[in-house]
């Protein structure tokens, strides 16, 4: 079964999470008709002449949801074959995204619903020449987010560069926009960007205490900054993680790097942060656990807490990275349960598409992914991917690795990957 298109068919799995439950559903089927779920239903009421896809010793729940993606067409098919149908691209060249987007919401199989961001709106100068924009004035930056409003974006991504004063210009101009905000905050601390209505913030960034030891009220205080004014986090602790580890062996024998177009894995083993000092690295490990203790916090006081990795930064394999960050969210303390609603339901509510994606539903695209096991109790069996289904097209992995081997006959020319390989031939970083 490479990519088969049914017009109305049930999938009848072993269980079905439906991305928001706390326990899974036993004989139950899922009715598909063309692109939407149509039914979730007893086995036993299901059409004797209806065309089943039975799925032995799976777990059926919704697609995954990156919500911290920088695109290439190359990462596409893998993302899919790692269950990730939908992700939010957060900063990439505005109209190359956006004519992207297209590409993937009309031919499914070649990689996921995108929703994207344009550029990273930066300060007066700025760092990635592709995914950024240099906004050397309030009336600059305001010019910048109104062509990115006009172009259809469906979020602002605010960078490192911008100091206070332009922050607040950029969530104000968004805001008249009804474009949600979310940064990865340098100049500005979290405290500054929270209280001029930043919606979301990236990697912990600027969260100081959650980077060093702390004690429990210390936390308390910004996780009550977080939430009165609503901020939502996604913490991306799986690049920091690769970061810090980027001389480690192991991730060169990671089998799952079959899916990774050859120019990338020559980044990943070329990339400069590979020359900072071994005591740069070590802190990098060190913080680690501390961004664990404060996720596990975060989220026992209530925060939201979507999830996203950064992909295709070094040794994030596209789609499977999910897997990998979703891993360390139970190893902070959550339960599998919500590190998958973080996945899913949640994520689709911190991007504005909880009415179409998420959950499994009646009237809800049917982007969903069959896994072998149960990564409701072991969060590990998230890997074991059987099946994918987008936009109600089964897709096999086999099928998608064929895409994707394809695509390895070319080098990419998408404004991430040149971005990327810029950095990684230049050498180490001077300050």
């Amino acid at each position: 079964m490479p990519g088969k298109s049914l017009q109305r068919y049930a999938l009848v799995p072993d269980q079905i999470w439906d991305g928001t439950a706390d326990q899974p559903l036993s004989n139950t089927a899922v009715v598909v008709d063309e692109t939407l779920v149509d039914a979730v239903i007893p086995l036993k009421e299901l059409p004797t002449d209806l065309e089943r896809v039975t799925l032995e010793g799976c777990t059926l729940i919704p697609g995954l949801i990156d919500a911290h993606v920088h695109y290439s067409p190359v990462m596409g098919a893998a993302m899919l074959a790692g269950g990730v149908t939908t992700i939010r691209d957060v900063g990439n060249d505005l109209e190359w995204i956006i004519n992207q987007r297209s590409i993937n919401g009309t031919h499914g199989a070649l990689g996921p619903t995108i929703l994207c961001c344009g550029h990273l709106h930066d300060g007066p100068e700025v760092y990635w020449p592709r995914m950024g924009w240099a906004n050397p004035t309030p009336s600059a930056l305001r010019s910048s987010i109104q062509r990115h409003a006009s172009a259809g974006v469906n979020a602002i991504k605010l960078y490192d560069g911008l100091t206070p004063d332009l922050f607040a210009v950029a969530v104000d101009e968004s805001h008249k926009h009804n474009l949600f905000v979310t940064a990865h905050l340098v100049k500005t601390s979290i405290e500054e960007a929270a209280a001029v209505g930043v919606d979301g913030v990236e990697h912990l960034s600027r969260c100081d205490v959650a980077w060093r030891e702390a004690e429990d009220e210390e936390d308390d205080i910004l996780i009550d900054i977080l939430l009165k004014h609503g901020v939502s986090l996604d913490p991306t602790i799986v690049v920091w993680d690769r970061l810090g580890r980027i001389m480690e062996h192991a991730f060169t024998k990671d089998r799952r790097r079959e899916w990774v177009h050859p120019t990338h894995l020559y980044i990943w083993d070329n990339y400069r942060t590979r020359l900072d000092s071994p005591d740069s690295r070590r802190r990098q490990q060190i913080s680690i656990g501390y961004l664990k203790r404060f996720l596990r916090r975060a989220n026992e006081a209530g925060l939201t807490i979507g999830l996203g990795t950064d992909t295709p930064f070094p040794h994030l394999v596209p789609g499977f990275s999910v897997h990998d960050e979703l891993a360390m969210y139970v190893d902070a303390g959550f339960t599998p349960v919500d590190a998958l609603r973080s996945a899913t339901s949640v994520n689709a509510r911190i991007l504005g598409v909880q009415s179409t994606l998420g959950q499994i539903a009646p009237g809800m695209v049917a982007d969903l992914v069959a896994m072998n096991g149960n990564p409701l109790e072991r969060i590990d069996d998230v890997g074991n991917v059987e099946m994918v289904i987008r936009s109600g097209e089964l897709l096999s992995r086999g099928y998608l690795l064929e895409i994707t081997r394809d695509s390895f006959g070319e080098g990419p020319v998408d404004p991430v990957t040149q971005d990327l390989l810029e950095v990684t031939d230049a050498g180490p970083k001077t300050e």
